[in-house]
């Protein structure tokens, strides 16, 4: 059987862990986005299209944008979503009442934030 160089075998491991990382990453990208998911399920879905699997429809007659809308916006990004989400939108003299502040804690705020980011179309 023949040795590998110790360059060699450097370069093979840099690689195999480099991969090994990413791979890590995107493992959890995918759980927190599922995290995500499941707490607007909960929380969301009485306004939104949260998921094309959603169980209900939204309450409103006239339904708030879909999650997958407001992913695919020009201006959706990690920190907009994040402003959007933690700022109180709710406003009784306005007609149709807007979103009301949810009070999410910032890991939920992160994970619905990374499950929205997730129905971006891929180009």
């Amino acid at each position: 059987m023949k040795r590998l160089s110790p360059r060699l075998a450097l370069t093979a491991t840099m690689l195999l862990s480099t991969q090994f990382a990413q791979a890590q990453t995107r493992l959890h990208e995918h759980s927190v986005a599922a995290t995500g998911k499941t707490l607007a399920m909960r929380v969301c879905w009485t306004c939104h299209v949260v998921a094309s699997d959603q169980p209900f429809a939204p309450m409103l007659n006239q339904p708030a944008p879909s999650f997958a809308d407001i992913a695919n916006r020009s201006n959706t990004s990690a920190s907009a979503l994040r402003r959007f989400l933690t700022k109180t939108h709710w406003d009784e003299a306005t007609i149709p009442m807007s979103m009301p502040g949810m009070m999410l804690t910032d890991d939920q705020v992160g994970a619905v934030s990374a499950y929205i980011l997730s129905l971006r179309k891929r180009p």
